[in-house]
């Protein structure tokens, strides 16, 4: 019954979103809780520190390590305009965050860490890397004007305290011709760990979603094209993946080069085949509501026969997509979507980056969403929030 009243109620909405363009489904009407138990600071800059922008936060729940003790941790870095990604540790569950470390870049002669960090554990052995490993993949960039840019793989065995470099998956160009914001799956059937990430390298186009496949994380296959529109303006970006309960993956990621930004979605049986490149998918939208850019989704099995999948994103402050700072969720496998409060709101009345590039965790259970986003602090800074949220 209650799922029944939940889709009435989407279906109310987007007729009536012209009426009443505010409305959101409240947690109570969900057809599973979604109880926001805590939101902690990660990071915060100091009055001295305002200047650094604090954006792409990345968090990961450790369940491979062989200690179990270890197991449970979270570990959270992000992007914080300078030379290194500072990394931190809670505990405690998301109550409290303590630095432990930061990654370099010492691979790559004259290159800098800058943008676009994202931690992964391997789930299994892949090469010569043990099954609990930490990998940081990010893009570290070459020179003041950026020249040059390549995404980097660094490995951790002391869980984030030390991280190594050991791999280049791929080298472009600089800001108009570069790789950008790696996102890292392994595929359990064949034991290959795929690395997504967005391409200006081709001359054919703007932008395009491309992906490269190892079996040793050292050795990569040819790059593979999986969004490369046939207009060479449209920018598709910011791929991120997640796999749901009937075996699809859904891959959300930004497309640039309309009115404005709008997130897209594909979806797919196996990470191996998209389809026709040039297909951009389905916009995400809910109750007539769009988001803009920089988008994050995340599966849990809690929630009825099709599990839970959210997806969270950046509503620009220009264009046609700014609709507040919803988060959007599905209990359909990605069919239909519709819009409720975000844990950690924020406006653009101060700075014009708050919001962006969120990401969402679920623990290995499903039951509890970790979501990290960076609001606004001081008058032109950010901090790196995490809101834990229980499913039931």
């Amino acid at each position: 019954m209650k799922r029944i009243l939940f889709s009435f109620l989407v279906v109310l909405m987007t007729l009536l979103r012209p009426i009443f363009p505010a409305w959101n489904i409240a947690y109570s009407r969900l057809p599973v809780s979604f109880d926001v138990e805590g939101v902690s600071d990660v990071y915060t800059p100091s009055e001295k520190e305002g200047a650094n922008v604090c954006e792409y936060p990345t968090i990961l729940q450790l369940c491979c390590q062989k200690n179990d003790e270890d197991n449970g941790k979270l570990l959270a870095t992000f992007e914080k305009w300078g030379s290194t990604y500072p990394v931190y540790e809670s505990t405690d569950d998301a109550e409290t965050w303590h630095f432990v470390g930061s990654v370099k870049d010492h691979l790559n002669e004259g290159f800098w860490n800058e943008w676009m960090p994202f931690l992964y554990e391997l789930p299994a052995d892949v090469g010569t890397f043990e099954r609990g490993t930490v990998i940081l993949a990010a893009t570290s960039v070459y020179g003041p004007g950026v020249t040059d840019s390549t995404i980097t793989l660094y490995a951790s065995t002391d869980l984030g305290r030390t991280f190594t470099a050991f791999c280049n998956v791929d080298k472009a160009g600089g800001t108009d011709w570069g790789v950008w914001e790696p996102y890292l799956i392994y595929e359990e059937e064949t034991g290959r760990i795929f690395c997504f990430y967005s391409d200006d390298s081709d001359p054919r186009h703007s932008q395009k979603l491309v992906y490269k496949y190892s079996t040793d994380l050292v050795h990569w296959s040819e790059k593979k094209e999986c969004v490369a529109c046939d207009d060479p303006d449209l920018r598709p970006g910011m791929p991120v993946l997640t796999r749901m309960g009937n075996g699809q993956y859904f891959m959300v990621y930004e497309m640039g080069g309309f009115d404005s930004y709008t997130i897209y979605f594909k979806t797919s049986a196996s990470l191996d085949d998209w389809g026709d490149a040039a297909d951009y998918g389905r916009a995400v939208s809910a109750a007539g509501k769009t988001f803009g850019s920089s988008p994050y989704a995340a599966w849990s099995p809690v929630g009825g026969k099709c599990g839970t999948l959210v997806v969270a994103a950046n509503h620009p402050v220009k264009g046609k997509s700014r609709t507040g700072c919803d988060l959007f969720i599905s209990f359909d496998y990605g069919k239909t979507f519709a819009p409720i409060d975000n844990p950690i709101p924020y406006s653009f009345e101060n700075t014009g980056r708050c919001g962006y590039s969120p990401s969402l965790l679920f623990s290995q259970d499903g039951t509890t969403l970790y979501y990290a986003n960076n609001p606004p602090c001081l008058e032109t800074a950010y901090r790196i929030t995490v809101a834990k949220i229980r499913l039931r």
